[in-house]
């Protein structure tokens, strides 16, 4: 099992298919800017066990974070733990998301 990278507009067709977003920052991070419909994990709480109880339904998940670093290791978390999902990352994270103009939503 492994996990494929997206570009932004990837990641946007990805979504617009269905993908659940799992965003894998802190709290303070996703108050600031999140995707619209993103599940807030941060890294220290990822799982599968957790992914699962978000994700009954076994949709795509999209994990994105701050640059990519954090997504990619909690996609390669839920590897090890044997989540059978299928797992994509938005390789650049939300940095990119906006540096592209995508839309964000703020708590703040």
């Amino acid at each position: 099992m492994s996990f494929k990278s997206l570009s932004v507009q990837d990641a946007v067709h990805s979504i617009s298919n269905g993908a659940m977003i799992v965003d894998v920052r802190e709290q303070d991070e996703f108050d600031q800017a999140h995707l619209e419909n993103a599940i807030l994990v941060p890294l220290s709480s990822v799982s599968a066990e957790k992914i699962n109880e978000l994700n009954p339904a076994n949709k795509t998940i999209l994990i994105h974070c701050r640059s990519g670093k954090r997504s990619k290791v909690a996609a390669n978390v839920l590897i090890s733990q044997g989540y059978s999902g299928e797992i994509l990352e938005l390789d650049e994270g939300i940095n990119a998301w906006i540096e592209s103009d995508q839309p964000v939503i703020s708590n703040i």
